[in-house]
């Protein structure tokens, strides 16, 4: 779903709209004004308790390698000392990790040394050649005035469907509070559903540990 299509079924869920188009009217500006705050609140829940927004980056350790990054890797070379990451420099909208891989060896599989300080910075070993995949959960775009149309609003479906609801239930209760209390209801229903049918998928972390369990530090 684009910020567009999220504006006309908000607007069309509040009577507001007609057609398949949005009305640029001043029977909706106000409406259309005060979305974007809304917009953020909804996909700030949706993407925090409901279902995340996951994401993956790639940490090289090689040794003989010179320090590179792109947007999709880190490359460091083997070292003695341990590195710490601050995840949040490298990974966009970082939130928290969820998932490391390691590929080491000959083999892939869950990460065993590693550890977590703080607010997401990632501990791993320097002399340990491997390359690691980061599953991390992010937090959603920031939708504004000027966000364009076409924006689309990284959430997965079955979340994405919900922030309309959200925008409706909090932008109607002026208007008819019966109404936006029962978009709201919709919108926590449907939020409860999303945590169930995430967590029924067995979606997130599996395995590893965000502990030191080998000594090596």
């Amino acid at each position: 779903m684009n910020w567009k299509e999220c504006k006309l079924i908000a607007l069309q869920t509040m009577f507001a709209n007609e057609g398949m188009d949005i009305n640029m009217d001043d029977s909706n500006q106000e409406y259309l004004n005060a979305m974007p705050g809304k917009a953020n609140e909804a996909m700030q829940q949706l993407a925090t308790v409901g279902r995340p927004i996951l994401k993956r980056f790639w940490i090289e350790i090689r040794a003989g390698a010179a320090e590179a990054v792109t947007e999709e890797r880190l490359v460091l070379p083997a070292a003695e000392a341990r590195y710490q990451i601050v995840l949040s420099d490298y990974c966009p909208r970082f939130r928290c990790l969820e998932q490391l891989m390691e590929d080491s060896g000959g083999s892939y599989g869950h990460a065993d040394e590693w550890d977590v300080e703080g607010d997401g910075i990632l501990v791993l070993p320097g002399d340990r050649e491997a390359v690691y995949t980061l599953w991390y959960a992010a937090y959603p775009p920031h939708i504004t005035s000027a966000t364009p149309d076409s924006t689309e609003l990284e959430l997965a479906p079955e979340a994405a469907a919900l922030v309309p609801l959200y925008i409706a239930a909090e932008l109607y209760k002026e208007d008819e509070l019966a109404m936006a209390t029962m978009f709201r209801n919709e919108f926590e229903d449907g939020l409860q559903k999303l945590q169930q049918s995430y967590a029924a998928s067995g979606g997130g972390i599996r395995g590893g540990k965000v502990r030191n369990t080998t000594g090596w530090w």
